[in-house]
C-alpha cells in the first residue's frame, strides 16, 4: 500500500496540527478522504483494493453519512450489489427516514472512510438492525487504530481496513516525507488512545 499512502500524501489528504474529530477526540493529524472522489481513477483503485480484502458475504452495502456514501456507491457499482445509507440523524421532512435502501432480511456490509473508536459504526449497525438488516461486517479505508477493531469484534462484527494508521505513518517516515520526531509523537498518540479506548470497552 506504499503507493497509495504516498499518493494520498501528495494530494494533501493528510494534515498535521491539532484537530477535533467527529468522535470528540483531539488528534495531531487528520486524514481527509472526502477529497478522494475528486480523483476518480485513484478512488476506483482504492475501492478495488478494499473490495479484494473483504471475504465476508454481503448482499447490500450501506454507507454511513456522509463520507461513507460515495464509498458505498463505488462498491455498489463495482460489485453490482444494492446500496443504502444511514443518516447521522433523522431528517425532518418527507418520510423522515434515518435509513435509506431496501435492506430488510439482507446481509449488509457497512462502510465508512475512516474508523477511530468505532462507536459511530456500531451505532449505525444498531440502527440498521432495527429495520431488519443483517449486519455482520464493516469496512473502512483507514483504521486510525484507536479502538474500532476491538470494539466491533467484541460485538461480533468482522472488521476490515485497507490501511492502518501506524502503517501509514511508517511509510511516510521511510519515504522521508515526515521526520522521526513527528512519527514518534503520532505513534505515541495512537498507542495511548488505543489503550484508553480498550479500557473503556472492557469496563462496559
Amino acid at each position: 500500500m506504499s503507493w497509495l499512502i504516498k499518493e494520498l500524501y501528495k494530494l494533501n489528504m493528510v494534515k498535521f496540527g491539532r484537530f477535533k474529530l467527529s468522535s470528540g477526540i483531539e488528534s495531531p493529524y487528520y486524514i481527509d478522504l472526502r477529497k478522494l472522489y475528486s480523483f476518480p481513477d485513484l478512488a476506483y483503485k482504492v475501492v478495488r483494493e478494499l473490495i479484494n480484502i473483504i471475504d465476508a458475504h454481503y448482499e447490500c452495502v450501506v454507507g454511513i453519512a456522509t463520507a461513507g456514501i460515495p464509498l458505498a456507491a463505488y462498491i455498489s457499482c463495482i460489485k453490482r450489489v444494492p446500496m443504502g445509507y444511514v443518516r447521522i440523524e433523522h431528517k425532518n421532512h418527507g418520510l423522515k427516514n434515518i435509513v435509506e435502501g431496501v435492506l430488510e432480511g439482507k446481509k449488509v456490509l457497512v462502510v465508512d472512510d475512516v474508523a477511530t473508536t468505532g462507536r459511530s459504526i456500531l451505532s449505525a449497525i444498531s440502527v440498521l438492525r432495527t429495520v431488519g438488516a443483517k449486519v455482520e461486517a464493516a469496512a473502512v479505508i483507514i483504521d486510525r487504530e484507536q479502538g474500532a477493531r476491538e470494539l466491533l469484534m467484541s460485538n461480533g462484527i468482522k472488521f476490515y481496513s485497507l490501511i492502518r494508521a501506524s502503517e501509514f505513518f511508517k511509510i511516510l517516515l521511510m519515504e522521508g516525507l515526515i521526520n522521526e520526531k513527528l512519527y514518534n509523537n503520532i505513534i505515541k498518540y495512537i498507542e495511548e488512545s488505543k489503550a484508553k479506548e480498550n479500557i473503556s470497552i472492557l469496563s462496559t
